[in-house]
């Protein structure tokens, strides 16, 4: 496993919301590669916000966040709960990161996306949507994939592909999960630590 252990993000007394509102203080956190790391904790209780403001789409409110990443394809890749996509075909969505031709191709057929390729994106049910979302994270093959609400909209097979392509991903290269979840996450072999998140703005790491 190239870079496991890696310390791809450094939190000291970060605290982390919407523009100047807290939803959460986060312990000090030396998040590294090749382990899960599942945020988990009830609604309003700030998971979405750490993930986003992990992935440098929100400013945190207090403290220091170092990141050890580039910007952009190869470092942290966020996926909403709710799959954004864009105008065209779903191969255009795929290939807009510019993965390597290897790794959307097999991204695609991994998420049972091949013969939907040409189909307009706009045209797909929400759960192939949300394959599209996820298929064009796993090909940008970033260091940082950060996930909010995975099983959202995906039946038994989806999710099962998705996981699978996970941990392939952990175990070959020095990428690091950050997965918000309501259920519990398991992954055979590898590493799964647990940041609980409280509605009362309390967690642990």
């Amino acid at each position: 496993m190239t870079g496991a252990g890696t310390t791809l993000i450094r939190t000291r007394g970060l605290s982390v919301g919407y523009g100047t509102s807290s939803a959460a203080v986060v312990p000090d956190l030396d998040l590294l590669a090749g382990i899960v790391w599942h945020v988990t904790g009830p609604n309003g209780s700030g998971k979405t916000a750490l993930l986003k403001t992990l992935a440098g789409l929100l400013r945190p409110i207090a403290g220091r966040l170092e990141h050890q990443l580039d910007k952009g394809s190869g470092g942290a890749v966020y996926v909403h709960p709710t799959p954004y996509l864009f105008s065209g075909s779903v191969r255009r969505n795929l290939w807009l990161a510019r993965p390597s031709p290897g790794r959307a191709e097999h991204a695609a057929g991994s998420f049972g996306l091949s013969p939907l390729l040409d189909r307009d994106a706009a045209r797909l049910s929400h759960g192939e949507q949300r394959r599209v979302a996820l298929a064009r994270a796993i090909a940008c093959r970033p260091r940082l994939l950060l996930v909010d609400e995975p099983e959202g909209g995906m039946d038994e097979e989806a999710l099962a592909a998705w996981w699978t392509c996970m941990i392939r991903a952990i175990e070959e290269g020095d990428t690091a999960l950050v997965v918000a979840t309501h259920g519990q996450v398991a992954f055979e072999g590898i590493p799964v630590r647990e940041i609980r998140m409280s509605s009362n703005r309390d967690m642990t790491a």
